[in-house]
């Protein structure tokens, strides 16, 4: 909410699709334990199977339709795709976590 007012022409938190026009919704809605979202690649259960798709920056622009994402599409669209190019840079090994989850479990 932070964003949305330091910021209003760029961001929002106001659900309805009309007030979205040319900002980025802020959905802090879905941001607890209860609600759901979307996978990345998980298909849609809807005619013509769409898929929820990695996009990077250059691909979101006027015109984009997301029915072109489809179970028949998506991997040869993966294979030119370099929106997840730097994902492994973030790659950690889970052993220390999971030592102190381990100790402070058994304190």
């Amino acid at each position: 909410m932070q964003m949305a007012a330091d910021s209003p022409a760029r961001y929002l938190t106001t659900m309805a699709k009309k007030d979205r026009s040319g900002k980025i919704f802020l959905d802090y809605l879905r941001n607890d334990r209860m609600s759901a979202a979307v996978a990345v690649l998980s298909t849609r259960a809807r005619a013509g199977a769409t898929v929820s798709m990695p996009l990077d920056w250059t691909q979101v622009r006027a015109g984009l339709d997301p029915k072109r994402f489809t179970v028949r599409t998506t991997l040869a669209l993966l294979a030119k795709s370099k929106a997840w190019k730097d994902y492994d840079d973030s790659e950690r090994q889970l052993e220390n976590a999971i030592k102190r989850l381990t100790k402070s479990r058994a304190a």
